[in-house]
């Protein structure tokens, strides 16, 4: 039962708009960046899903949330289960993750 929420959860966070984001490469120095902490829960070849700790600098409580990532972000060294740092910045009407680190 908890593999078939967990399964429908995670189908529902794919539909979510992250998907309209459009990866960039380049950052602004002077554009505003948030860290955060997690873990990864499904890696697509368009969105990590993470569940992350709180970020207080956006207001977020602990979730599991999609989130779409530039193209300059290296997923080779991750998968799912392992548990991340990140950088976002606000991207169109989401958030995009431009640096993923993993914590050993």
């Amino acid at each position: 039962m908890r593999a078939l929420l967990f399964s429908a959860l995670l189908g529902a966070c794919f539909t979510l708009s992250s998907y309209s984001v459009q990866a960039t490469t380049s950052v602004s120095p002077a554009t505003p960046q948030w860290q955060g902490q997690g873990v990864i829960r499904a890696i697509d070849a368009r969105a990590l899903v993470i569940e992350h700790d709180a970020i207080p600098a956006l207001k977020w409580p602990a979730m599991t949330m999609p989130f779409a990532f530039s193209a300059d972000v290296d997923l080779s060294a991750v998968k799912p289960g392992d548990r991340v740092t990140f950088t976002l910045v606000r991207a169109g009407d989401g958030f995009q993750i431009i640096s993923l680190t993993p914590l050993r």
